[in-house]
C-alpha cells in the first residue's frame, strides 16, 4: 500500500520506481515478489518504469548504502501500528541515518483510501513549513486531484491560551498567513485547491486527532522529525501516538540528511 503512494508521486514527476526489499527470515520472498508484481501492473497503467532490487545484510545499513550510491529522490517506507516497546523498527533505523534522500514513512489505516484521495491535510506548527515538505504534499495533492488544507497549529500554555482575545488572535493568524502566502500562490500555479486553517491548543497531537475526526480527510502529512524529538523512557514520542491513533492514512516526512 505504501508503494502506491510512491507510484503516484513517481508518475507525477516522471520518475522511475524502484521496488526495494531487504531479504530477511520473516518475509517470504515469494510473497514479496507477488506484491511487487501488483505494483508493476499498476505502474504500467501510468507508464512508470519499475525496477526490482533485492538487498542483503542489515536492513538499515543496506538501504542507506543503496540510497547513497544511487540518485534517489524520495524513499517511501511503511510502518505498522503494532507498537513494540524499545524495539528498533526499520523506520527507526532509517530516521537515524543521514540519508541522501527524503524519507516518507507511511502508516496505512484504511486500504480503500490509498486509491482515492479527495481531501488531504498538511499539519504544521504555526508557519513552519519547509519547501521539501510542501513539494511532497503538493505533489500528492496534484496527482490525486485532491482538495488540500494546511492546518496551522499554534501550541500555547493555559495562561497564554486564556489571554488570546480577538485582537491578538487576528494578529497571530494574519502573521502566519503572511508567511504562508507564497505557498498559496504556488498551489494556484499548480491548479491545486488549497486553503489554510488555524488552531491554538495545549497539545498538538490532540488537536490534530480532533481535527481528523471531525473532517473527511483521506490523507494526513506531518513533519516527522519534529514530532520524533520529545520523548522519555516512559513516554512515547508524539509521532508514535499519532501513528497509533490516527483515523486516516498518514505520511511522516523527514527531509534528507536527517541523521
Amino acid at each position: 500500500m505504501a508503494a502506491l503512494y510512491a507510484l503516484r508521486y513517481a508518475a507525477l514527476h516522471g520518475f522511475g520506481l524502484i521496488l526495494l526489499h531487504v531479504v530477511n527470515a520473516e518475509d517470504s520472498l515469494a510473497d514479496v515478489e507477488r506484491s511487487m508484481a501488483v505494483i508493476e501492473e499498476a505502474a504500467a497503467l501510468d507508464s512508470v518504469v519499475t525496477e526490482r532490487v533485492l538487498l542483503d545484510g542489515a536492513p538499515g545499513k543496506a538501504i542507506g548504502r543503496f540510497v547513497a550510491d544511487n540518485r534517489i529522490d524520495t524513499l517511501f517506507c511503511s510502518t505498522s501500528k503494532r507498537h513494540r516497546f524499545l524495539a528498533q523498527s526499520l523506520r527507526d533505523q532509517l530516521i537515524r541515518l543521514p540519508l541522501a534522500a527524503d524519507l516518507a514513512v507511511v502508516q496505512v489505516v484504511r486500504l480503500d483510501t490509498v486509491y482515492a484521495v479527495r481531501k488531504m491535510v498538511l499539519a504544521i506548527q504555526e508557519e513552519r513549513l519547509s519547501v521539501q515538505k510542501f513539494v511532497l504534499f503538493a505533489g500528492l495533492a496534484k496527482s490525486y486531484a485532491a482538495a488540500a488544507e494546511i492546518y496551522s497549529v499554534t501550541v500555547v500554555d493555559s495562561k497564554k491560551l486564556a489571554e488570546l482575545d480577538i485582537h491578538r488572535t487576528r494578529s497571530l493568524l494574519r502573521a502566519i498567513n503572511d508567511h504562508l502566502a507564497h505557498y498559496l500562490k504556488l498551489a494556484g500555479f499548480m491548479g491545486i485547491s488549497l486553503h489554510i486553517k488555524h488552531a491554538a491548543t495545549r497539545s498538538e497531537v490532540d488537536q490534530i486527532l480532533h481535527h481528523l475526526s471531525h473532517h473527511d480527510f483521506q490523507l494526513l502529512i506531518v513533519g516527522g522529525r519534529r514530532l520524533s524529538t520529545l520523548s522519555s523512557l516512559f513516554r512515547s514520542k508524539p509521532i508514535e501516538r499519532l501513528f497509533l491513533e490516527t483515523p486516516v492514512n498518514t505520511i511522516a516526512f523527514y527531509g534528507r540528511g536527517n541523521g
